[in-house]
């Protein structure tokens, strides 16, 4: 339909737009991809926000009507955050959209992926499938573990509270569009898919999900860590 065909265009345009904009943000939360939860091994990792930033990216998702807990200061495990957030909906212009996981995050990775969700995932749904994204389906996001649960593995983004892993987008009529695909699909399902994955390039560094490797058949991986020494390098697969 037209309206698909210039959201899509849309989408096109603020993943250029925002990879202009990772470029302007170098103190932005740093390194590396990882998969789901697990037992964690031993692994120690600090990560987090100064306490002004804090205070002006939890004025910013405010502002957007997100709902969510500020966390202040969280150790788990091997792990500690400053600034970390849980949250639990996203409001947009075509309704508030819950995240059924409420994930825990690092602020600033959650403004991110707010954004994603009201730029991208919100509108791109309805004009694809005619009904609105009502849930996201994600796991805990924070996780203190090595990439892949591998003890000599580095440090998972999980653990630093720059990732989140989504398994599947609940619409306004029931419908479930899971990552993983399966045999009885909606129509334009797996496109709509293969678009949130492409448009997160523009906001995210990293982007995993079916086809890249055995550990991500059956989600999405979004992580916010640095490869190399600037934000502007992707790996988006």
């Amino acid at each position: 339909m037209r309206w698909a065909a210039l959201l899509t265009l849309a989408a096109t345009w603020l993943f250029s737009s925002a990879v202009g904009n990772a470029a302007d943000h170098p103190s932005a939360p740093a390194p590396t991809p990882a998969y789901a939860p697990s037992s964690p091994t031993t692994v120690v990792a600090t990560n987090g926000m100064a306490a002004p930033d804090y205070a002006a990216c939890l004025s910013d998702l405010t502002r957007t009507g997100a709902v969510y807990q500020p966390l202040g200061n969280l150790t788990k495990e091997g792990c500690a955050l400053s600034g970390p957030v849980q949250l639990q909906s996203v409001a947009t212009n075509f309704g508030t959209v819950t995240i059924s996981g409420e994930p825990i995050m690092l602020c600033s990775f959650a403004r991110q992926f707010v954004s994603w969700v009201r730029d991208i995932g919100a509108p791109l749904t309805l004009a694809y499938t005619g009904a609105g994204l009502t849930t996201i389906e994600t796991g805990p996001g924070f996780v203190c573990r090595n990439r892949y649960n591998q003890p000599d593995a580095k440090i998972s983004e999980h653990a630093k509270g720059n990732a989140i892993d989504i398994a599947a987008f609940i619409l306004s009529d029931k419908q479930r569009l899971s990552v993983k695909p399966q045999p009885n699909d909606p129509a334009n399902a797996q496109e709509l898919l293969r678009i949130f994955r492409t448009s997160g390039c523009g906001y995210f560094t990293t982007i995993l999900g079916p086809g890249s490797n055995a550990a991500h058949e059956e989600h999405l991986h979004f992580d916010y860590g640095m490869h190399g020494k600037t934000m502007n390098y992707r790996i988006c697969e």
